[in-house]
């Protein structure tokens, strides 16, 4: 109830983002632009599409052929679950530019 899933989607990706070592493409570049669409969807600035964009790119970015260790991969997987399990929240912030009210 208190917890919002688009931000504790941002917080995590600018934590992995941090903690890249930077030595492959997917993290050095991918993590910080991921956190930086959930900023702008966070901040009410996200376009329709923006969900579309983030799940093909966490797809990408989390393929554990494309880095050299599981750290993308790890970082993709809460948002790609919060993609699949709270979509609405995601939506709701693109359609009205804040928080879907707690529902239960």
């Amino acid at each position: 109830d208190s917890i919002c899933p688009v931000d504790m989607c941002r917080n995590l990706e600018h934590f992995f983002a941090q903690e890249s070592c930077g030595f492959c493409t997917p993290c050095r570049e991918g993590l910080p632009w991921v956190e930086s669409l959930l900023i702008d969807i966070l901040e009410g600035r996200g376009e329709e599409g923006d969900l579309d964009i983030l799940a093909r790119n966490a797809q990408f970015i989390g393929g554990p052929t494309n880095t050299f260790c599981l750290h993308a991969p790890g970082a993709m997987e809460p948002l790609q679950s919060a993609l699949k399990y709270f979509r609405e929240d995601f939506e709701h912030y693109i359609q009205h530019g804040t928080r879907a009210p707690a529902s239960g």
